[in-house]
């Protein structure tokens, strides 16, 4: 069943997908970080024929605003860097920054400069932004990841989405360009520390494309390896009946989605900066090689938000300081490393029939 026809059915001038379908959250519900199984069951049907579901009212707007003061003007030194990782080029001024890191460094470099009070009391606005930003991604993540995957899942990888003010966009891709499942393996929560609209930036979206995700839908380079740009003969076909839409998003929502979903960055035409955050959660069973890098005296506060927040993270963590300013989010890897999967491949191509 499409998921929303526009114009006469009887013609050929049909188009479908074009909604991305939207849960509103009760303020009841959004401030004990709990989602009823009503919310589940049509979260699950949504994101299984459309691959991209709008949980609104979520989240409190108030408890982005601390998080969106301290990322914005970092996003825009970041992007003044000439060595910082841009998605597809500088053109769209869109890169990565990992919000997860920031926090962590920031409160413990403001506690190893000599100060005796508590490292959290430094940044409380930052963590409560944070923390209260999990609470519906945790009962989300948890309810959704039992249903699809059991109750070992893990968010493996983290980072911020940026959009500054440009005239480029990204080419149409999904996130994965290696052999993949045909069956959901990997959820992104996006959760925009603003208003996102078609004038700032909003993610173009192919509603569906997911459903027969595979990897022969990749281009390929010179030497037979896949990248994750969709070949043009088949975005125009899948245009004909279901073209792309921007959807507008209201803060304090969450945004959750299959990342074999077909999508684009978009150019912001504002002057401030759009910021999203993401997290992506995989079950343990799909070997995932992806994690988030964090310094080691971190480790500690980072297991404590785990405990409060009831949010997994896959680390590795390493001695002395770690920049998140230089971190390269080419390094992210949605492959698995499992041994029965990979030898499944054969599944994750065209059907011979």
């Amino acid at each position: 069943m499409p998921s929303k026809i526009v114009g006469d059915p009887r013609s050929d001038h049909s188009r479908y997908n074009q909604v991305v379908h939207e849960i509103h959250i009760p303020n009841e519900m959004r401030e004990h970080g709990e989602v009823s199984d009503e919310v589940i069951a049509e979260a699950i049907a949504y994101l299984h024929r459309d691959g991209i579901l709008i949980l609104a009212n979520a989240i409190s707007p108030s408890h982005l605003d601390d998080l969106e003061a301290v990322l914005g003007p970092e996003a825009e030194e970041i992007a003044k860097d000439p060595q910082h990782h841009f998605n597809f080029g500088r053109s769209l001024l869109r890169h990565r920054l990992n919000p997860l890191t920031h926090c962590s460094r920031q409160v413990y470099s403001q506690h190893g400069s000599g100060s005796t009070a508590d490292p959290r009391a430094h940044v409380q606005g930052l963590f409560q932004g944070f923390q209260s930003a999990a609470l519906p991604l945790t009962a989300a993540k948890g309810r959704l990841g039992e249903s699809h995957w059991g109750g070992h899942h893990a968010c493996d990888v983290r980072f911020g989405n940026t959009a500054l003010k440009a005239t480029g966009r990204q080419p149409v891709h999904s996130d994965i360009d290696k052999p993949h499942p045909s069956w959901p393996f990997a959820f992104a929560f996006n959760i925009p520390l603003c208003d996102m609209s078609v004038e700032n930036g909003s993610t173009e979206i192919w509603i569906g494309s997911h459903r027969d995700s595979n990897i022969d839908q990749h281009c390929t380079f010179a030497g037979g390896e896949t990248g994750l740009v969709i070949k043009p003969e088949l975005l125009e076909e899948r245009r004909q009946h279901s073209p792309p839409i921007q959807p507008s998003t209201k803060k304090g929502s969450l945004i959750i989605r299959d990342i074999r979903l077909w999508h684009a960055g978009m150019p912001n035409r504002t002057d401030t900066p759009r910021i999203m955050l993401a997290f992506v959660y995989q079950p343990r069973w799909f070997q995932a090689p992806s994690s988030v890098i964090l310094p080691l005296r971190a480790k500690r506060l980072v297991e404590q938000w785990g405990a409060e927040t009831g949010v997994g993270f896959k680390a590795t963590w390493v001695d002395g300081d770690v920049d998140h300013k230089t971190i390269n989010s080419e390094e992210v890897d949605f492959s698995s490393r499992s041994k029965a999967l990979r030898g499944l491949e054969e599944m994750m191509h065209w059907p011979a029939h």
